[in-house]
């Protein structure tokens, strides 16, 4: 699937991208706005992976790395949280987007501390992911304590599969496995993720054109080696 941006910008999608985006339009009757902005943040991850794989450079050092790995975790979690909706997987869409939060508290920390970018390689607080997010945007704090009562086994979890009929009476409607979203959810879900992109997306434009966070670390590749 291809088109043209608000801007004039070609977007040129992978297949996958495209049957979702065309099936969460028809499903949830998408303004084209919405899906061409997520469609070009899509494309712009694509771009921005592109142009930290072909640097001039043989080596990759830690950082470049790093900036390489977070640019395709995002884009996962993000055609993973649109299909979960699509699939009417809460509990998925629920992990992809405490996933894309924690990554853009990675990308606030890396932009003030571009020597820190290969500790990434390694383990990280995700207390200090938390925290850089919700410093950045506070609202983002609060998200992420409601997405942590889904996506571990905590109350959003186990709720999750009733819905409350008389709240006097105790009284609730237990089902089993995947539904589908109302209309209204749905769309919710989709501008959130798309919202979250567009924030992570301002924040890799800056990183892959940072040298002293490409440059971070020791060499962890050498394209010049025979194999």
């Amino acid at each position: 699937m291809s088109g043209g941006g608000g801007d004039g910008m070609k977007i040129a999608l992978l297949p996958y991208e495209g049957r979702t985006l065309k099936a969460l339009a028809l499903k949830f009757s998408l303004e084209r706005e919405l899906t061409v902005g997520i469609a070009e943040d899509l494309n712009l991850l694509a771009c921005l992976f592109e142009r930290v794989v072909s640097c001039p450079e043989p080596e990759f050092r830690a950082g470049r790395v790093v900036i390489m790995g977070l640019i395709n975790h995002v884009h996962c979690l993000l055609v993973g949280g649109l299909q979960a909706i699509e699939g009417g997987n809460p509990a998925v869409w629920s992990a992809c987007a405490r996933g894309l939060i924690e990554t853009f508290g990675a990308c606030i920390l890396i932009s003030e501390r571009p020597g820190s970018a290969p500790n990434y390689l390694e383990r990280v607080s995700a207390g200090k992911l938390y925290t850089a997010a919700a410093r950045a945007h506070p609202k983002l704090g609060k998200d992420l304590k409601r997405l942590h009562q889904i996506v571990h086994p905590a109350s959003g979890a186990i709720y999750a599969a009733s819905t409350p009929i008389d709240e006097e009476k105790k009284t609730a409607i237990f089902d089993f496995g995947l539904r589908s979203p109302t209309a209204s959810d749905g769309r919710e879900g989709i501008i959130y993720l798309g919202n979250l992109a567009t924030l992570i997306v301002k924040q890799f434009a800056g990183l892959v054109s940072n040298r002293d966070v490409l440059s971070a670390g020791k060499v962890i590749m050498d394209r010049t080696s025979k194999v």
